[in-house]
């Protein structure tokens, strides 16, 4: 762990091992290991993947099976600096033909069903609204609208739950095991202040698209913590990072 000395010797900052990125790619293994379970479950060996969404978790679940035939589609072209280069990646417009296993991860605002010109033998959407406790949210779901769309005839979404958070969102699950690791580290004795290093991420990836900056940002440490004692910064965010559960229901 990275110690520096405060002001004087006598007050001391303490960093905590996980960066930004550490926090994402946490959450994306919960979200990636739940539909690798359900395939493994329902034996489903697919050959050719369709991931629509290419923003952090399908980001991350195309990297994770990009031994196999797996295309990306994003209406933003500069997230191709998310994706492996063994994945293949293409503007909306390919969001149509046959596909063993498509995966939607657009969320609120996403894609809307009527371009939904696919067919495929199973389709997962990921629902945005985690424990549906905001009204609001829960009415720009359009999970089930999606699913109707596509007529699999495997078909299940994907919840992620555990923090109380408002959506399921892997950047809200990223600020809030942050917020509530910040809140528990200012609760033991000794501690002066603890912060973490955010930014507006989204804004750097989403209106400066600059992706380059983007994945810099998110190599930060954590947390900081400035105390009288030693603090290990990293026990709470690990606390709530296994809080964390994801699992695909089938409808």
């Amino acid at each position: 762990m990275k110690t520096e000395t405060g002001i004087t010797n006598t007050v001391k900052s303490y960093f905590s091992k996980h960066t930004i990125q550490d926090i994402i790619e946490t959450i994306g293994k919960i979200k990636t290991y739940a539909l690798l379970d359900w395939l493994a479950h329902k034996k489903i060996k697919p050959e050719n993947i369709l991931i629509i969404g290419a923003y952090l978790t399908g980001a991350m679940i195309a990297n994770k099976f990009k031994e196999y035939n797996v295309t990306v589609v994003d209406k933003h072209p500069h997230l191709k600096c998310l994706i492996d280069s063994n994945v293949t990646f293409k503007k909306p417009k390919a969001i149509k033909g046959s596909w063993d296993l498509t995966i939607d991860t657009t969320g609120i605002g996403g894609i809307n069903p009527k371009e939904l010109k696919i067919q495929t033998k199973a389709f997962i959407v990921e629902s945005p609204i985690s424990d549906a406790s905001d009204p609001i949210i829960k009415n720009h779901d359009e999970s089930k609208k999606r699913i109707q769309a596509v007529k699999a005839p495997l078909n299940g979404i994907l919840y992620t739950s555990g923090l109380n958070t408002k959506t399921s969102g892997t950047m809200t699950l990223t600020i809030e095991v942050l917020k509530r690791s910040l809140n528990k580290i200012l609760e033991m004795d000794g501690v002066l202040y603890a912060s973490s290093q955010l930014r507006f991420y989204e804004r750097i990836l989403f209106k400066e698209k600059n992706c380059k900056k983007f994945i810099e940002s998110l190599k930060e440490n954590a947390i900081i913590t400035s105390s009288l004692r030693k603090i290990d910064c990293d026990m709470p965010i690990k606390e709530n990072l296994r809080r964390i559960k994801s699992q695909i229901k089938e409808i």
